[in-house]
């Protein structure tokens, strides 16, 4: 993107450099809901099989999942409005596992398409609030979360990627939607060319963005 460094294909960025997002976070995706769907390079085509059984997981401990994520992931037509230009799909854990930092849970929810890197839901215990968070290390289970210590991974490389879901699939769909109108003579979004400009002042310490 534009003003922004080059830093590889998953490289960090300042979350405090990042504007807000373009639109209201009401939790019912109405934003998503008024966007194009496509056919190729969406996240998810069908129904996320997992879900059930994740739900009653959740009852269990006693966790909450945000009303974005269930509406999201019960619509293969709001699946179909997020493209991904590194072919990352839908991939939902059956089940919360215990996250090996700070006191809270672990789901996953998205994956690049050569495990390159995973997407979190991190829960907080009590069920007071949530993020997203990411890592290259697979969580999906009690006995199958791992991590390889010999590859610098591990609990310390869990990173920070959203205050709350929907904000997180707003500022993914957006970005994806500029590389392609930027790579793939694709149309701009309405909200693109603003937001790139936010950005550009925003991280240059030029201007404060509230919403």
């Amino acid at each position: 993107m534009d003003g922004r460094p080059d830093v590889g294909t998953y490289g960090r960025y300042e979350f405090q450099a990042l504007p807000p997002v373009p639109f209201a976070m009401s939790g019912d995706l109405a934003w998503l809901a008024a966007q194009p769907a496509h056919d190729e390079w969406s996240i998810g085509t069908e129904p996320v099989a997992e879900l059930p059984a994740l739900l009653s997981a959740c009852e269990r401990l006693g966790l909450s999942l945000p009303p974005a994520f269930l509406a999201f992931m019960r619509e293969p037509a709001l699946q179909r409005r997020i493209r991904s230009c590194t072919a990352c799909f839908v991939d939902v854990g059956a089940e919360p596992v215990r996250s090996p930092v700070g006191d809270g849970y672990l789901v996953r929810f998205l994956a690049d398409q050569q495990g390159c890197l995973f997407w979190y839901l991190y829960l907080a215990a009590d069920g007071s609030d949530h993020a997203v968070v990411c890592s290259a290390d697979f969580y999906g289970s009690a006995d199958t979360s791992e991590w390889d210590d010999d590859d610098d991974g591990g609990p310390d490389e869990i990173a920070f990627c959203g205050e709350s879901f929907e904000t997180f699939l707003c500022r993914y769909w957006l970005e994806n939607e500029i590389w392609f109108a930027d790579n793939d003579d694709a149309p701009m979004p309405d909200v693109g060319a603003e937001y790139l400009r936010r950005y550009r002042d925003f991280s240059a310490g030029g201007e404060t963005v509230s919403g």
